[in-house]
């Protein structure tokens, strides 16, 4: 009884603010009935709740049942496919009046935020934290004699979104390391393995355990919850290819469509590579440099399964096929279960590409970086980050123009990520390179910012690009003739979400500050005069060779070169036709 009063008191101060207010006694317990029960408490709960017409956590806690509805449809309409509904949709309607007590405080918490219903009022964010203190309560309690039940751990699920939308990680974390370890103790991963009858609920809830945790949990400053996708059950049924997607196929995708797992499968496959790229970065960070381009090294390792990745990528889901470009607003809004899903496979897919090769990890002078590195690899690390950023930026831009909102906060980082290697490139002295290099740095900042209206955790992150583009700008106002310099540690924390969403700003030894005064021309051709072959991305189109300084510099002098040296890559920027190679 002591430690329900407890909970009551705890709930009372983040409500109101106050940590003079204490109640005394049992009878004011919040959390109702048991925490397994479904919703609503009998006819005295009723009684009590009909003589409150708004929110009150004390006698009317939860919504009407037609707001439930309401917020089921804010759930399937912005959140279902982040990339993954954890919940069958179809049934959602319906199931959601049968919540247990913690599920429904879980639901409510993730969903109320977005809601501008009259029954909460002014007092929207005082629900919302309501609604977490209170799933959290229960949740934790259940946690203590893990059963594994379904409900607990999609009540987890939620939670853990609850927390991270409010910039919440370490709580994040603990929600989602708690759920990994329940399914895990409670054999729930193994009761649902590829041998059995699967079981679509559960495996939908395995798997989105799966996507928290390499999203949110494969940070700089953790380990991730799940060390491999082996304990995995089968995955569960994938959104549809859209109708007009199928109509026209052409002979040569039918023998690959027979293998096509839909877009969520390989959405989860981009994500298991992801939290490899992560772990990647966490070595560099910590100081264990490696050759990358040796045989062995993770870099070759991590471009070695991204290439297998395209190897199995079915014909129809690759951009072209797609024709995404060619889409009205309703064909996407009425299909969003898969675009949604596969505006994600683009913009992770080509991050991966991105980051693997970000100027910042091979071609910035970082100390303790040996000084000779080879000139060819490093040359084809600058053209895979300026080739891939710009197909983020395209693709994001696309939606933008067709009035597509992505409602996946995990998106925006992933373009504050792109912003990152964007800046890099816009201290290039071609003109045309860098001011559209500048301009895209800009509309990623925009990016970010628009989705952190509805996303406040991203506002830390608008913050940190704002930071970033400060050293630009005063160097440019100070006239300096040095080259500007970069906090390291800033540049860590925009490549790490959970540091990146939240307020932490990581510290850094300013002898640690990147020099922008980088190379990224590293191979000099036979003959200069020669115009450089055609890519697939320049159709009729010839890369100029603007700057006067473009063959000035001796192969293996790469370290004396200034990024104002790069070509022109204008023709990666796809200005004449940006539907026409380069893509997934």
């Amino acid at each position: 009884m002591e430690k329900i009063v407890d909970a009551v008191n705890t709930l009372v101060e983040l409500q109101a603010g106050q940590t003079s207010t204490r109640l005394h006694g049992p009878s004011t317990s919040l959390l109702g009935s048991s925490s397994n029960s479904p919703q609503g408490g009998g006819d005295r709960e009723s009684t009590v709740q009909g003589s409150v017409s708004g929110f009150d956590p004390f006698q009317r806690p939860d919504p009407p049942a037609e707001l439930l509805q309401t917020l089921v449809k804010v759930y399937i309409g912005r959140i279902a496919d982040q990339p993954l509904p954890l919940f069958d949709i179809k049934r959602l309607p319906l199931s959601s009046q049968k919540f247990s007590r913690g599920l429904l405080r879980s639901f409510l918490a993730l969903t109320v935020r977005y809601s501008d219903s009259d029954f909460y009022g002014g007092a929207r964010s005082r629900a919302v934290e309501f609604y977490k203190t209170s799933a959290s309560e229960i949740l934790f309690a259940q946690a203590s004699e893990p059963s594994g039940d379904l409900e607990t751990l999609q009540a987890f699920c939620l939670l853990c979104l609850s927390e991270i939308a409010d910039g919440k990680t370490t709580r994040a974390w603990m929600a989602l390391g708690v759920a990994v370890r329940m399914a895990v103790c409670s054999n729930i991963m193994s009761n649902t393995t590829k041998n059995v009858t699967p079981n679509t609920d559960l495996s939908r809830c395995c798997w989105s355990l799966f996507i928290l945790d390499r999203m949110h949990g494969s940070s700089f400053r953790s380990l991730p919850a799940i060390s491999t996708e082996e304990i995995m059950p089968e995955m569960p049924p994938a959104a549809k290819l859209p109708l007009s997607t199928l109509g026209n196929r052409s002979a040569e995708f039918e023998v690959v469509e027979e293998k096509d797992a839909g877009i969520n499968s390989y959405v989860l496959q981009l994500l298991s590579i992801w939290g490899r790229l992560m772990s990647y970065l966490k070595t560099i960070k910590q100081g264990n440099l490696e050759e990358a381009w040796t045989a062995n090294s993770v870099y070759q390792q991590i471009k070695s399964e991204m290439s297998r990745f395209e190897t199995v990528l079915p014909e129809v889901h690759r951009f072209k096929n797609t024709r995404f470009h060619d889409r009205t607003l309703s064909e996407l809004e009425e299909q969003r279960g898969y675009w949604a899903p596969w505006i994600l496979t683009q913009c992770i897919y080509h991050t991966i590409h991105c980051t693997l090769n970000h100027p910042f990890l091979h071609i910035a002078r970082i100390p303790g970086r040996p000084r000779l590195r080879s000139p060819s690899f490093l040359q084809h690390a600058t053209d895979q980050a300026v080739l891939h950023s710009a197909w983020v930026v395209l693709v994001l831009r696309s939606c933008d123009e067709k009035n597509f909102i992505i409602f996946d906060p995990f998106v925006g980082h992933l373009a504050s990520m792109i912003a990152t290697a964007q800046f890099f490139l816009q201290f290039s002295k071609d003109e045309s390179l860098a001011s559209k290099a500048a301009r895209d740095f800009e509309m990623l900042r925009s990016y970010v910012e628009k989705m952190a209206n509805t996303h406040s955790h991203l506002l830390h992150t608008v913050s940190k690009l704002a930071r970033l583009a400060q050293f630009a700008t005063s160097q440019v106002d100070a006239g300096s003739n040095s080259p500007p310099k970069v906090e390291t540690a800033l540049l860590w924390d925009l490549l790490d979400y959970a540091v990146s969403s939240s307020p932490v700003v990581d510290g850094g030894d300013s002898s640690d500050n990147v020099e922008l005064n980088v190379n990224t021309q590293f191979l000099s051709p036979i003959n200069p005069d020669v115009p450089l072959p055609r890519t697939a991305l320049q159709n009729s189109q010839e890369l100029s060779l603007s700057g006067p300084n473009m063959w000035s510099d001796a192969t293996f002098e790469f370290d004396m070169a200034d990024i104002a040296n790069l070509t022109d890559m204008s023709a990666l920027m796809m200005q004449n036709d940006p539907w026409t190679g380069g893509h997934l």
